[in-house]
């Protein structure tokens, strides 16, 4: 006589599909199928069905706490994986991966092997609602309603889970689900949180239609993040291709958050880019700034909006500017130097095609006279980037100019050697 002894997880499995099979003969019994009772253990028993891989198991856990937990399930491999643009130690057991991150702490879950192949979260979700519209006196009601606020955090857990792992459209739907069980009657939760988080992954993951759908729920609900809603719904309508939509919506998040600087910025940008209303433009730059005086990318913005409009003073004013708010900040003098490069190459064509000789001579001083203006910033915008691209874009004007003025002495000779030398190698 041979005596087999289950380990504690694998008696867990045999209890959790025995503590099923009995929930379901329940529901089709024609005595009991009628009661709540027998639909709200059959919910709990797919909720526990699903847990069994996982039972125990947290996110914030340590690396120490799982080996302890999980000492009778042997660790199978340990790998390095990229995911989600982050770096994790993932652990394989037979049935599951876990993920911990630098600091050895839990922080995802993959199940290989779940208990059973069904939606057993969604079975859940059916089974307990089916006990809801059976519990006609409501004498379910306090159980049902625990019943679904495990089932909503087993939702939220499984959406992190994904979510950590890279993965923004499972873990929408993921959030999606919380969302819609925290409105059950028995809950009556407006999920503001995971409205939004549904929304957020759903953009992640390029489902723009789906984006909108629940970052327009966010602002039924008003929970809009300072503003922040509306700027990200613009965004969403702008790569669908709603110029329309994306306007509209930015000026109701102006109107209502007008220091929000996402709403601001975005709205700068969308103006630029269709080149409408440059007086209302310039309004909402000037008060981004006043919002943000310290930030110089908002005087970078104002000079290309001059130069669309072909202010070359103006822009060059705003280029400073933003160069003398934040010296370190490339686009200020990279902008300074390509603009005079840029009047320069303007003033070339329009002396090639003079030919008067007095006309011919007097645009060539000033052609000359951009393209010594042009050095100092492009020489500044050169040692502030390590940009390899920037830098040989830089470098491929300075060399163009130097060329021009070597005749000039041994210094514009030295320096044409000196980017040339650099774009060569």
């Amino acid at each position: 006589m041979s005596l087999f002894i289950l380990s504690g997880y694998a008696q867990s499995r045999e209890a959790a599909l025995k503590a099923l099979e009995k929930a379901k003969s329940e529901t089709v019994n024609p005595k009991k199928m009628s009661q709540p009772a027998p639909w709200v253990k059959l919910g709990n028993a797919y909720a526990t069905c699903y847990d069994v891989p996982i039972t125990g198991i947290w996110q914030g856990a340590s690396q120490m706490e799982m080996h302890l937990l999980l000492k009778d399930q042997p660790i199978l491999s340990t790998s390095t994986v990229e995911a989600g643009g982050r770096t994790f130690s993932v652990e394989s057991y037979d049935d599951k991966d876990l993920y911990y991150d630098e600091s050895g702490v839990l922080v995802a879950w993959n199940v290989k092997k779940p208990l059973l192949e069904d939606d057993m979260l969604a079975l859940s979700y059916d089974a307990l609602n089916k006990a809801y519209e059976l519990d006609a006196k409501g004498s379910q009601g306090k159980t049902i309603a625990e019943s679904l606020k495990g089932l909503h955090q087993r939702y939220v857990n499984e959406g992190y889970s994904f979510y950590t792992r890279g993965d923004n459209a499972k873990a929408s739907e993921l959030f999606g689900e919380s969302v819609v069980i925290a409105k059950h009657p028995l809950l009556n939760i407006v999920d503001s949180v995971y409205t939004y988080y549904t929304a957020v992954t759903a953009a992640a993951a390029g489902n723009d239609a789906r984006a909108i759908e629940y970052l327009n729920k966010c602002i039924e609900i008003e929970f809009e993040e300072n503003g922040d809603v509306y700027a990200s719904l613009a965004e969403c309508y702008k790569r669908t291709k709603d110029t329309t939509k994306a306007i509209d919506v930015l000026n109701a998040g102006f109107t209502k958050y007008p220091v929000n600087q996402s709403i601001l910025v975005s709205l700068i940008n969308l103006y630029m880019e269709t080149g409408d209303e440059p007086t209302k433009l310039f309004e909402l730059l000037k008060k981004a700034q006043e919002n943000e005086p310290t930030n110089a990318s908002l005087y970078y913005a104002e000079g290309n909006v001059y130069v669309k409009l072909n202010d070359f003073e103006n822009a060059i004013k705003a280029y400073n500017k933003s160069s003398e708010i934040d010296p370190t900040y490339f686009w200020g003098p990279f902008s300074t130097g390509k603009t005079y490069y840029d009047m320069a190459v303007d003033i070339q064509e329009k002396a090639n095609m003079e030919m008067d000789d007095a006309k011919y001579n007097a645009l060539l001083e000033q052609l000359d006279a951009s393209l010594e203006n042009a050095i100092a910033p492009l020489e500044k915008a050169f040692t502030l980037t390590e940009d390899p691209e920037l830098q040989a874009y830089v470098a491929e004007v300075l060399k163009n100019i130097y060329f021009r003025f070597r005749d000039r002495g041994d210094e514009y000779r030295a320096n044409y050697e000196k980017y040339n030398s650099f774009l060569g190698n």
